[in-house]
């Protein structure tokens, strides 16, 4: 038996997998039901590179039964979770078995990209209070769709990326001491004034202008910076 009574694996960067699914969005749905679940210590999701099986996906990998799901759909996610990943019954219907060893790729008509239009101009948008996130304190919200981080210290407030550029993982959940940014999943840190990354963080955070007109938070859409 390994670390983890079962490990499961999501390929989130292949050639065709996120394209037919929304991979980065299941990863959330499974440790979302994990952790609901509390069995965030013997259950580990991780996102994965290609399984060379372009074409079948998205593809969804759980050890140690080494099973293969292929084609799973979103609200395929639920069946996985209480059969298999909870209850340790593999979900058969899904069961990836291409009766070939290694690499099975298959052709996807790719689909001419359509015209980028064109980048609305930036703009200032309202976000909250500034009091509605305490010193020393950081806190998500979502501003026309985009979900973003308001982090506030004694004398100034910074917006950046809602989720740890590692992983899925919420920032919103760690901690912040008014000059580091700490996501708890894997101690990844982060320098609260500029976003770049300090210790074993090997990427730093995408920030957003912010200004504060008499008590209100406004950020820059369009005007994000690396």
């Amino acid at each position: 038996m390994g670390q983890y009574d079962r490990h499961v694996f999501v390929c989130t960067s292949g050639e065709t997998c996120p394209e037919q699914g929304d991979t980065e969005k299941y990863v959330r749905t499974l440790r979302a039901a994990v952790q609901k679940a509390g069995r965030q210590r013997d259950i580990r999701v991780n996102k994965a590179g290609c399984f060379s099986q372009c074409g079948h996906g998205p593809m969804i990998v759980v050890y140690p039964e080494d099973v293969w799901y292929a084609g799973v759909t979103e609200t395929d996610l639920d069946e996985i979770i209480a059969s298999h990943i909870i209850g340790g019954a593999p979900v058969e219907r899904l069961r990836y078995a291409p009766g070939v060893s290694g690499a099975n790729k298959i052709d996807v008509e790719t689909k001419e990209a359509p015209a980028p239009a064109a980048a609305p101009p930036p703009s200032w948008k309202r976000v909250c209070r500034t009091a509605d996130v305490d010193v020393d304190g950081m806190k998500e919200f979502a501003v026309d769709g985009t979900s973003m981080l308001i982090v506030r210290t004694a004398d100034a407030c910074f917006a950046y990326q809602a989720m740890c550029p590692h992983e899925a993982i919420p920032l919103e959940a760690g901690v912040c001491d008014g000059s580091v940014v700490t996501c708890l999943e894997h101690m990844w840190q982060f320098d609260v004034r500029t976003g770049a990354p300090m210790g074993d963080a090997e990427k730093g955070l995408t920030g957003f202008p912010v200004k504060d007109e008499q008590g209100e938070l406004h950020v820059m859409l369009g005007g994000a910076k690396a």
